[in-house]
């Protein structure tokens, strides 16, 4: 059976189930080669996300009950302690417009950069979690992981990538000069409330262009445009297209997941598969980056194989298999019965949640 493995997934001795191409068709690796070192270099630098392994079906339905731990200890730990960093930061800017560096600098090195960004324990902790505290924190420090992981599968180089997670962190910043009782309210909020928060990108941008950042325009451009769109519906300054910034694209996406990701005051979370359709069909209509907002879908696909999760009608199973080569496509599940579903024909069932591993037992 292939299952499809993210190129720093791989390793030698895996066989290739499909030929590996480049992006103009030639083939780097062929169907049927068992991956030696040599076949690892070839991928190096080139525009190769994922590879199709062909694993023996034992190895893939073993462990259907399992035991996962879905909230990892150590992860979580890590969490707490960059969520009080970007509460300090978020509470410096907002009551003294100062940038907190010594904040920044905990939260913007390897060990925390390196545990909080790995694939799929990132995405299965943002789902399962319990949002205590604070939403805007929390919706910061998630753009700052997701960040982190679509710069790991762009291969952007450290600057850049440090770069692209601080423009998502701090993009809501402009938040702590909009009132308490409208980011929390719960019903639908009248115009002028919402243009007050339609303000905070201004505030946001305001905030920092005189601080240390001032020289990085790649990461002011990004937080003033993050809700901008790509068929000029976004706001504050409905730009189209090339006038975005490419964080500013990159921004929206991953705010646009974090937030029906998460319960909110006026909304509970959705499934990721919910919200992946809803990226994609954003794209079809114009709105979103395609080049960007494929690469998010088809990883973030890739990062949810393997995890449990509850279904439409009342079952536990976990995902075995993403068709990677249809951006659109649903995954096959297994439940506890030992049952394969096909979510692309059964389309009375559904996912309805990443589950933790509480639920699981």
């Amino acid at each position: 059976m292939l299952r499809a493995y993210n190129v720093d997934e791989l390793r030698t001795g895996m066989k290739v189930g499909r030929n590996v191409q480049d992006i103009d068709g030639t083939v780097l690796i062929r169907s049927g080669t068992v991956i030696k070192p040599k076949d690892l270099d070839k991928l190096d630098g080139k525009m190769v996300f994922s590879v199709y392994i062909d694993v023996p079906e034992e190895e893939i339905h073993a462990d259907i009950v399992g035991n996962e731990h879905l909230i990892d200890g150590e992860y979580m730990q890590c969490y707490k302690k960059a969520y009080s960093r970007v509460q300090e930061i978020y509470f410096k800017l907002g009551r003294e417009g100062e940038l907190d560096i010594p904040s920044m600098e905990e939260i913007i090195v390897d060990d925390v950069i390196n545990l909080l960004c790995e694939g799929s324990t990132a995405v299965s902790q943002i789902h399962n979690m319990t949002r205590w505290g604070d939403y805007v924190i929390h919706h910061a420090l998630n753009l700052f992981i997701l960040a982190g992981l679509m710069a790991n599968w762009m291969r952007l180089r450290w600057a850049k990538k440090t770069e692209l997670m601080t423009a998502a962190m701090l993009c809501d910043v402009g938040k702590m000069k909009v009132p308490r009782d409208i980011l929390d309210k719960t019903g639908k909020l009248t115009p002028e409330e919402l243009d007050k928060v339609k303000r905070h990108v201004d505030y946001s941008y305001d905030m920092l262009k005189y601080s240390v950042l001032s020289a990085h325009q790649d990461l002011l451009m990004g937080i003033l445009h993050h809700h901008e769109r790509c068929d000029g519906s976004g706001y504050l300054n409905r730009l189209k297209g090339d006038k975005i910034s490419d964080y500013g694209k990159i921004i929206a996406i991953l705010d646009i997941y974090d937030a029906m990701a998460a319960n909110r005051a006026y909304a509970k979370r959705r499934s990721p598969f919910d919200v992946l359709k809803i990226l994609y069909e954003d794209m079809i209509a114009g709105k979103l980056d395609t080049n960007h907002t494929v690469m998010f879908i088809k990883n973030l696909n890739h990062s949810l194989n393997g995890n449990w999760v509850g279904l439409s009608n009342g079952e536990r199973a976990k995902i075995v298999y993403v068709d990677e080569t249809r951006i659109s496509s649903l995954p096959i599940v297994q439940t506890l019965k030992n049952e394969f579903i096909d979510l692309n024909r059964r389309t009375d069932v559904k996912i309805e949640t990443i589950l933790t591993a509480n639920e699981v037992s």
